[in-house]
């Protein structure tokens, strides 16, 4: 329901052999990370294998594709796990994200990386000034590249025009570099103002805003301030979610892995003096019908996450997009206004 904040996550280690609830905090892997698939098939059931999945995966403008059994580590988390891993995607800056191996820890030996080693994050501070000549066109975006050396060695793509850096090593590393495009996210921003939204959307009034959603979508209220849903990574599944914020207290939650895919839906919390919303240290502005918004950068994942300003409020609206299609996303976005 509300904000479980992606700071200073706490490590967590995945073994196979015991339930996972026992292990792990809930911040970090996807719920197909606990598969021991490994090639380039997921096992379904004794005899019989599924054809490996790739899926998107986003971080801020930009967005690649890895199989969807490949665990994701979030930033500010370590996780841990077989050593026969087909591949790990790691997300944010160098440092802070990492995977171990049991094996290896069990032995007291070196970690390896596995097969395949995908990182994707920022642009990093340093990347002002770039040859052109050692840089090529992915998908209408240019690509500049540079060689990694060290423990992990392997090729840094970095992308300008979607703020963010990419690593990968491994055999199918190419395959996830020319998978490269922009995110829902980026488009979703990009064309908010030019969207249209469909006259069969109904409207929910909500702590001096109104938005138009479609009709099919489940509206719910709630008080708790703090939930279980990592609704800071993605949606679970579509829905409008009316926080006012009044109940503090904390619950306490079993291992729910985030999403990968981003769902379409809308989370609007009030705040309170026991939870207050506070405005976001980096954030960008944007002003649309009128309304003031902070979109908070801390979450580059597939939701957006907004403090609004009203008039005569002290303190913001949080508001919270799922990012499932980028139309529905910025139809929703689009249609945001203060209430009457």
């Amino acid at each position: 329901m509300k904000r479980r904040r992606l700071v200073a996550l706490p490590s967590c280690v995945l073994s196979l052999a015991l339930p996972i609830g026992a292990l792990c905090s809930p911040q970090h892997l996807r719920a197909s990370s606990i598969s021991a698939a490994k090639g380039t098939s997921s096992p379904r059931s004794a005899g019989s294998r599924l054809k490996e999945v790739w899926q998107p995966l986003a971080y801020g403008d930009g967005e690649i594709e890895t199989p969807s059994e490949w665990p994701v580590v979030y930033p500010g988390s370590t996780a841990c796990g077989p050593n026969e891993r087909a591949g790990v995607v790691l997300l944010g800056s160098f440092g802070t994200s990492s995977w171990c191996q049991l094996s290896a820890i069990s032995r007291g030996s070196a970690s390896t990386a596995p097969a395949n080693l995908v990182r994707l994050g920022p642009l990093p501070e340093h990347s002002g000034s770039l040859a052109r000549d050692q840089s090529r066109v992915i998908r209408g975006n240019r690509v500049y590249q540079s060689v990694l050396h060290g423990s992990i060695s392997g090729t840094v793509y970095l992308v300008p025009a979607l703020g963010i850096e990419l690593m990968a090593s491994g055999p199918l590393a190419q395959r996830v570099i020319d998978s490269l495009a922009p995110s829902i996210r980026r488009v979703v921003l990009q064309d908010r103002s030019r969207v249209s939204i469909p006259t069969s959307w109904r409207s929910v009034t909500f702590s001096g805003l109104r938005i138009k959603v479609p009709p099919a979508w489940h509206v719910s209220r709630s008080t708790l301030a703090f939930g279980c849903e990592q609704t800071d990574i993605a949606f679970s599944a579509t829905s409008v979610v009316l926080d006012t914020d009044s109940n503090a207290e904390a619950i306490p939650c079993p291992y729910i892995p985030p999403p990968r895919l981003g769902s379409d839906g809308i989370q609007v919390d009030a705040g309170s003096a026991a939870a207050p919303n506070i405005l976001p240290k980096h954030a960008r502005r944007l002003v649309l019908n009128g309304l003031e918004m902070l979109l908070d950068n801390e979450y580059p994942f597939s939701v957006l996450v907004f403090d609004v300003l009203l008039p005569g409020r002290s303190m913001p609206i949080e508001v919270r997009i799922g990012l499932g299609t980028a139309n529905s996303a910025a139809a929703v976005l689009r249609s945001m206004r203060a209430a009457a």
